[in-house]
């Protein structure tokens, strides 16, 4: 284009060419700047002008010379960056590694409530929307902590119990449906998942022995035994999580616990020789947990013999 030279300052150039007539042109998809010679606007001279165009405009005037297609004009139209205005980075969007929301049922308590999971690389914010599209949670890294980012998120909800808060309006107040988890990095990224919420509930296991009315208990030979919980209507049981605890008196260890994840046909667990100590109370508790991930526990308390 005769009088017209155009060049990029410093910025890396398109990973395209164009050519048409024997005129090549590579666009950089920030400002260019461009100089203007023998152009004359209103009788006086621009020679020597400088002046900011982005790559929208300079193709524009390609056009106008028949130098170039005016399709091509709209392989630009999304790189626009003329003077004056900030370029807005791309954000990448990532799943969430996990992301799980489901209901605990304590039979023996008579209480629930719901229980969240949550695995993505260092997010900053994240925040949680119900199947209305309402925002029910929402947390944010600040200081210190801002600067690693999160990564695993676990919490609980409170367990009111039934006679303050029946089930079917605990159930109520946790619809089910899809819950949409939205977060945002430190470096702009923005993470996204989702969990389907059920009302599928499993009954509390029967536990057969040993019970709080149970003779003490052989340390080396104590065998956990359950019935077997019958499928919620529209789900099946795909496991039972067997925890047998002790309280301590260590701070950074308050509970050792033996927790184990059993089959659906199980229906007993032999305790490790060498995890109950003689003469000791301890806590234990079966969990049954059908396919959308809601569970339902029982717990009872025994001793150990001398």
């Amino acid at each position: 284009m005769p009088g017209v030279t155009a060049e990029a300052q410093g910025q890396r150039p398109l990973p395209y060419k164009l050519t048409k007539g024997g005129v090549q042109a590579a666009f950089s998809n920030t400002a260019l700047a461009f100089a203007a010679r023998g152009h004359r606007s209103g009788g006086g001279s621009t020679k020597g002008s400088r002046m900011k165009l982005s790559a929208v405009t300079l193709a524009t005037l390609l056009v106008a010379s028949g130098s170039l297609a005016s399709s091509t004009v709209e392989q630009f139209r999304s790189a626009d960056t003329s003077a004056g205005q900030s370029r807005t980075a791309q954000r990448v969007v990532i799943p969430l590694e996990d992301a799980r929301l489901k209901f605990e049922i304590n039979s023996t308590d008579g209480d629930g409530g719901v229980q969240v999971f949550i695995d993505a690389e260092e997010w900053t914010t994240m925040s949680i929307f119900d199947p209305r599209g309402n925002r029910i949670f929402s947390t944010e890294t600040r200081g210190r902590l801002a600067r690693f980012g999160g990564s695993e998120l676990f919490l609980e909800s409170g367990e009111p119990p039934f006679s303050e808060l029946p089930l079917d309006k605990l159930l109520k107040q946790w619809p089910a449906g899809v819950y949409k988890f939205r977060g945002t990095g430190a470096d702009g990224e923005v993470f996204r998942g989702s969990a389907r919420l059920t009302h599928r509930l499993p009954r509390g296991p029967q536990l057969v022995s040993p019970v709080t009315s149970s003779a003490p208990q052989r340390p080396r030979d104590t065998v956990m035994r359950w019935r077997p919980v019958p499928a919620p209507a529209g789900s099946r049981i795909i496991g039972y999580q067997v925890l047998v605890e002790r309280e301590t008196d260590l701070k950074a260890l308050p509970v050792r616990t033996l927790d184990v994840t059993m089959p659906p046909t199980a229906t007993r667990l032999r305790v490790p020789p060498g995890f109950l100590r003689p003469n000791t109370e301890y806590s234990w508790e079966v969990l049954a947990i059908e396919a959308s991930g809601n569970q339902t526990l029982t717990s009872s308390t025994f001793k150990t013999s001398g």
